[in-house]
């Protein structure tokens, strides 16, 4: 029995498409690419299953014809690793900001609170995972930081949704870690750090990665119920998400 193949984006591999381009986050490479409007229609095509402009045929592995054009296209972007052939269609959300005008003048800051917070166990187990973090970012890489995250959330579990006194008590804890460390903390560092530990307590929280082109933007930011954790909902509505783990958006 043949099985019917279809192409997915290799596992680290993320897109999104801010207007009529889409954006490529390699997170092995810890590189984005924004693709010009020609190649982000043929690849969203590839993954979507739909068909081919030039030969009406579906975008499947089985399809046996393209152009010459679309053929040379394609198996580079097998060769390069950013696709793949597997059964079943692409499971995943390709999120979309076609009519976004984006964001501009963010300067990240710690979203520090009025609320003293104690050196403690808490505040030392925040502290060790800021380091954890810390050092996967920079010795091992942007990808094996995702699988951490990843490997974090045990499927056998069920994730909560915390009430708000406690994501923003959690917030303070980061902040914490991050004003006793001894270098400033970016975005990611902090979003990660505040993931990995709301895992640890169940909580259904996502690391989220929004983007934009032109000029290029890109920023790190905690969601929870659909909505930020202690920054901005302008961003999320303004930026494209390109990542969000371990809870991933399906498509169904």
């Amino acid at each position: 029995m043949i099985k019917n193949m279809h192409y997915h984006l290799s596992d680290h591999i993320y897109i999104a498409q801010f207007q009529d381009e889409l954006i490529l986050l390699d997170t092995k490479q810890d590189k984005y690419t924004i693709c010009f409007k020609e190649f982000s229609g043929l690849l969203v095509n590839l993954l979507e299953g739909k068909q081919s402009a030039s030969e009406g045929k579906l975008f499947s592995s089985s399809s046996a014809q393209f152009s010459s054009q679309e053929q040379f296209i394609i198996q580079k972007l097998i060769d390069d690793n950013i696709i793949e052939k597997r059964e079943g269609r692409y499971p995943f959300h390709i999120d979309r900001k076609l009519d976004s005008e984006g964001v501009s003048n963010v300067d990240w800051n710690l979203p520090l609170e009025n609320k003293k917070i104690h050196l403690n166990f808490s505040t030392l187990r925040a502290f060790i995972t800021l380091l954890q973090v810390n050092f996967f970012i920079k010795f091992r890489g942007l990808h094996a930081t995702i699988q951490l995250i990843k490997k974090s959330r045990k499927n056998h579990l069920n994730y909560i949704v915390p009430q708000d006194e406690e994501l923003e008590n959690l917030a303070n804890l980061v902040n914490k870690a991050c004003l006793i460390h001894p270098t400033r903390i970016k975005c990611l560092e902090w979003a990660i750090t505040y993931v990995l530990l709301a895992l640890k307590q169940k909580w259904k929280c996502n690391l989220e990665i929004g983007v934009q082109n032109y000029p290029f933007f890109a920023h790190a930011w905690v969601e929870c119920d659909g909505k930020v954790v202690m920054d901005s909902q302008d961003l999320r509505e303004g930026l494209v998400i390109i990542l969000n783990e371990p809870f991933r958006k399906l498509t169904i």
